[in-house]
């Protein structure tokens, strides 16, 4: 059950992640095969890890899959966290390429998740309240960007568009954004109509 690579590398494919709980994993069936490891070695590998229950739960999901035969089987759902402290045991030549593999699948799964931060699926308050403060710091550095961008524009249509991006942010973070008119002067009228929610 293993997941087929998403994007190729100079030296190995990068692997397919999943979302789960908001964060980036991969699968103890991916870890393995991509090791070269018996996934029952990589659960095993797992379990010892001697770190706090708490780190477990977050970091090492229980899940399980059906094998060739239809019969359920237990793996993991491994995070960033996880994956960097289970693979550091891991040595060789080929493992290094791996864990470089990881690592870039990693980090470009969380900038799509990143991405997406702009238009939550769930309930405001719950999806402000799960962005970690790295991340909306990220966040808050946008919509400064976004509005000294807005403030030298001279283009309407680009206009609008800096203004709807930064309402969406600052929606996301929960803070207000300075009505049309005061940020884009007597052409937001203009600029706005037909835009969901009008000036402000």
């Amino acid at each position: 059950m293993a997941d087929t690579p998403l994007i190729a590398t100079a030296e190995v494919a990068l692997p397919l992640l999943r979302i789960a709980d908001g964060q980036a994993t991969a699968t103890s069936l991916q870890i393995a095969e991509h090791f070269g490891k018996r996934h029952g070695d990589v659960i095993r590998a797992v379990r010892k890890l001697d770190c706090p229950p708490e780190f477990s739960r977050r970091n090492f999901a229980s899940a399980k899959y059906l094998d060739e035969q239809g019969k359920p089987r237990d793996c993991y759902h491994v995070t960033r966290d996880g994956f960097s402290l289970l693979a550091m045991g891991f040595t060789g030549k080929e493992a290094m390429r791996w864990k470089l593999a990881y690592i870039a699948a990693f980090n470009a799964m969380e900038a799509q998740l990143r991405a997406l931060y702009v238009a939550p699926l769930v309930c405001e308050k719950e999806f402000r309240d799960g962005i970690k403060l790295r991340d909306k710091l990220v966040l808050m550095e946008q919509s400064h960007k976004t509005m000294r961008q807005l403030r030298a524009e001279a283009d309407p249509a680009v206009q609008r568009n800096l203004y709807w991006q930064l309402r969406q942010i600052n929606e996301t973070l929960g803070i207000p954004t300075e009505a049309a008119g005061t940020l884009l002067g007597a052409a937001a009228p203009a600029l706005l109509a037909g835009q969901e929610g009008g000036a402000q």
